[in-house]
């Protein structure tokens, strides 16, 4: 086995054991020595890879950015919403992990760089089909999009109201849906005042 491919299964291994030690115990305060026994590698190798906290937390986040839940493709304003359908299965896909991320002090902190990656793609793709939309309509539909495509949404619905990721993909893409219509509609109907 080549050096880079068994540097690059340790550091996954890693981060897999740091994940199911998060699912186990919802406890983001987990000792290294835990990690390591858990991962099957010394203490120092977990050093060895991740030097600090932040660097395993990050790594963490972009591995479950990549690999777990990930942006969903969204080509077009539709895609929005048919994004958010595919994460919601991702979601109850790993329910105890989305909790983490949604709850907890080290899930926000490993979703950060994901929200604001998918507040980016959303704002590029949103308002490519109706350009004049002024800049307070867009903001207050993205600020309101951002709320319902969220895990702390299906985290609610799954919580409250006992649905699966089907009927809370279908209740918050109708709600995404709304938004979007709502505020196409009241830019078409601005311009066409004198």
């Amino acid at each position: 086995m080549l050096r880079d491919e068994y540097a690059a299964q340790t550091r996954q291994r890693i981060i897999e054991a740091f994940i199911a030690l998060l699912e186990e115990s919802e406890d983001s305060t987990i000792a290294t020595s835990a990690l390591a026994k858990k991962a099957g590698v010394s203490l120092r190798t977990v050093y060895r890879y991740f030097p600090s906290r932040d660097a395993l937390l990050a790594a963490t986040a972009d591995w479950l950015n990549t690999e777990v839940f990930g942006l969903a493709s969204q080509d077009d304003p539709e895609g929005v919403v048919k994004g958010f359908q595919v994460a919601v299965g991702k979601f109850d896909s790993r329910p105890d992990l989305a909790r983490i991320l949604a709850l907890t002090r080290v899930g926000r902190s490993m979703r950060s760089t994901f929200r604001n990656e998918l507040a980016s793609r959303r704002r590029s793709l949103l308002w490519s089909d109706t350009p004049g939309i002024p800049a307070p309509d867009r903001v207050r539909a993205e600020a309101v999009l951002a709320c319902l495509d969220n895990v702390q949404s299906w985290l609610t619905l799954r919580e409250e109201f006992d649905m699966d990721a089907k009927e809370i993909g279908a209740a918050i893409g109708w709600a995404m849906e709304l938004v979007l219509n709502e505020t196409r509609r009241s830019a078409q109907t601005k311009k066409k005042k004198p």
